[in-house]
Order: structure tokens, then C-alpha cells, then sequence
């Protein structure tokens, strides 16, 4: 996930630190004025269902949203993702960021042992259901993809 890339292949929960803002010069300028720089980081919030619009945040303070070909123009370097994120691999290890999700799942994934911190490891993605080793419990799991998708994660060192 260290890789600076496209933000065009991003989904909901994806956070990536801005590297720069693309060629286009008035895209540049729109996105500067509206404080999307080189060096902040991005969430995407949502995207809009005919994917023409997409909310973000901007160092998790304000949001709003900018079009799809802006979107694209930025090159960014991904620091978190959804558990189904492309850029996940098998068997290395993750910790968890966040839990994007109502209440209830919050409660759900916490009967389980997942909460925000947590080590895992994936051991199977494809088909689903996806198998997560839970590390510091050593634990298997099972989830939906749609539970998947609610889960941020983020590479680490170890």
C-alpha cells in the first residue's frame, strides 16, 4: 500500500496522503483553491451513485465533494484501506484503522474481537467468506464481504 498511484481505483474508507495534484492546470488550481495540496491526506467518504461525484475529507476536518476526473487527476500514496482493497495481500500482517459502521456493527465486530489496533493477517480472500487471523488472539474469522468493506486497515512493519 505504499506505492503512489491513481486516486481513480479508490473506494469508500481509502485514505492516501496527496503527492501531487496532476498536469491539468485548472484542475490544479480548483483543487488548491478548495485546499486539496500536495502533503495532506485524503479520505474518500462516499461516491455517488452514478460515481460522477465523490465526497472527501480533508485531514479529517472538513468534507465536501469534487468530480471523478479531479479525483483521478491526483497522484497519492494509500496509507489505509478497506479490508477488500485491491492493494491487500495475503498472509502479511495489517492493523486495523477504524470501523466504518453504524452502532451495531461496531457491537458485532466486537463480540468477535475486532476493534481499532488489532493485528490480523488474511489468509483467504477469494471466495468469500474472507478469513482473518485475528494475531494477538490467534483466532480465525470469518466475514461478508460487506462487513469486509466497513473495516480500514492499514500495512505495518512488522
Amino acid at each position: 500500500m505504499k506505492k503512489t498511484k491513481n486516486c481513480l481505483e479508490q473506494k469508500p474508507g481509502v485514505e492516501c496522503i496527496i503527492h501531487s495534484l496532476g498536469s491539468d492546470k485548472k484542475v490544479a488550481q480548483r483543487l488548491a483553491q478548495m485546499g486539496v495540496l500536495p502533503g495532506v491526506t485524503l479520505q474518500i467518504i462516499r461516491i455517488s451513485p452514478f460515481g460522477t461525484t465523490v465526497e472527501v475529507s480533508i485531514d479529517g476536518a472538513r468534507s465536501f465533494a469534487i468530480r471523478k476526473d479531479e479525483l483521478t487527476a491526483l497522484n497519492c500514496q494509500v496509507v489505509a484501506t478497506p479490508l477488500t482493497g485491491s492493494d491487500v495481500k495475503l498472509h502479511i500482517t495489517y492493523r486495523i484503522r477504524t470501523l466504518f459502521g453504524g452502532r451495531k456493527f461496531q457491537q458485532r465486530m466486537e463480540a468477535q474481537g475486532i476493534h481499532s489496533g488489532l493485528f490480523i493477517k488474511i489468509n483467504n480472500r477469494t471466495p468469500p467468506p474472507i478469513e482473518l487471523q485475528l494475531i494477538d488472539q490467534n483466532k480465525i474469522i470469518k466475514l461478508g464481504r460487506g462487513e469486509a468493506e466497513k473495516i480500514i486497515i492499514e500495512a505495518t512493519d512488522a
